[in-house]
């Protein structure tokens, strides 16, 4: 299939650089618009009317991983340079980018943290689009210095250095407690305390499962630029499902309730439990990595109903809600949506509910 087919004007495209909250708002004010398959309809709505998509005894999938600071400062014998952190690796890696025109980059490079002298980042390996694949040493020590010495640098949103710094809850949903993405797990921020009650007096049942994001949501990994989508290849990332949640899902499926996952990361966890298995057969607790692709063609087992946020043209995540809904029905959506002008796109923007 054709890349240039998930094309769209984003003439009309509004991008924020700050979470809703920040911006005077409730987290779940946004728009919402709703694709209905079973009739092809089209529907503008606003958030807070999620609930009424829901019935009694669904199963809401929520991913409770927030997002850390990227980026610290490191030095050689040469220089200083910043390293921004876009992902972990199934080998104990990261992919990394060295932000320094000074410095001899090359694979044996050794940096060492200037806020933490014990922490090392060792080059290994070149990737495409100038990344690096990397080792910190002990790794252990990455998170914490992340978290208490990091700043946060992306290159496609512009967040406020001290709205991260003073404000990380509006940065992330109400529901996680899991520190390990390097980009925002976004969908799941349109949620309110107050929705989710209303889910579960309605007879929701909820489940937590994590998937660390990583470089998968790094611009040149999601931006297609293959001609053709099935060329396309995203990195791994870690996810963990739980006993209970494991249970849960197995449950409703059995009881033939409905599995709604709340963003591409809940969809690429779940489908990556079943995708090479009969789909009757149980889902299993389990912590790994998934690769998994999903664009049009794909055979889903695992879920019914997807929310996610507003994406780019040519993003490997338009071609996974186009591999869910029909390419024609969501190039339609984003057609009206670009028509009408006024919705907010990508990690803070509004959302789209497939039914």
């Amino acid at each position: 299939m054709k890349t240039e087919e998930f094309d769209f004007n984003v003439d009309s495209r509004i991008m924020p650089n700050d979470p809703v909250e920040l911006r005077g708002k409730s987290r779940d004010s946004g728009r919402m618009i709703v694709l209905d398959r079973s009739t092809s309809k089209i529907e503008h709505t606003v958030f807070t009317s999620i609930c009424d998509y829901f019935r009694s005894g669904d199963l809401l999938v929520l991913n409770d991983s927030y997002m850390l600071s990227n980026t610290l400062w490191f030095q050689s014998t040469s220089g200083s340079t910043q390293v921004t952190i876009y992902g972990h690796e199934a080998e104990g890696t990261m992919i990394v980018e060295i932000l320094s025109e000074q410095l001899s980059v090359k694979p044996g490079l050794i940096l060492r943290s200037t806020d933490n002298d014990r922490l090392t980042c060792s080059l290994v390996e070149a990737q495409p689009d100038r990344l690096w694949k990397a080792r910190f040493d002990p790794i252990e020590l990455l998170v914490p210095t992340l978290d208490q010495y990091g700043e946060r640098l992306d290159k496609t949103v512009h967040l406020n250095p001290k709205q991260w710094k003073n404000t990380p809850q509006a940065y992330r949903s109400v529901y996680a407690k899991a520190p390990g993405s390097l980009e925002i797990p976004s969908a799941g921020l349109h949620f309110s305390q107050e929705l989710l009650s209303q889910a579960a007096s309605k007879g929701v049942e909820m489940a937590y499962i994590t998937l660390h994001v990583g470089a998968t949501e790094v611009y040149a990994v999601r931006h297609i630029s293959a001609e053709e989508i099935e060329n396309h290849k995203v990195r791994s990332e870690y996810f963990e499902v739980g006993d209970k949640a494991a249970t849960q899902i197995n449950r409703a499926q059995a009881e033939g309730r409905r599995v709604i996952a709340v963003g591409t990361t809940v969809m690429r966890t779940l489908e990556s439990l079943v995708v090479n298995k009969d789909s009757k057969t149980p889902v299993e607790a389990q912590a790994g990595w998934t690769d998994l692709y999903i664009y049009p063609g794909f055979n889903f087992k695992a879920v019914d109903m997807l929310l996610t946020n507003l994406h780019r043209p040519r993003s490997s995540h338009i071609v996974l809600t186009a591999a869910f809904a029909g390419k024609d029905f969501v190039m339609r959506s984003y057609d009206e949506i670009t028509a009408m002008g006024g919705y907010e796109f990508d990690m803070f923007g509004d959302s789209m509910l497939i039914v």
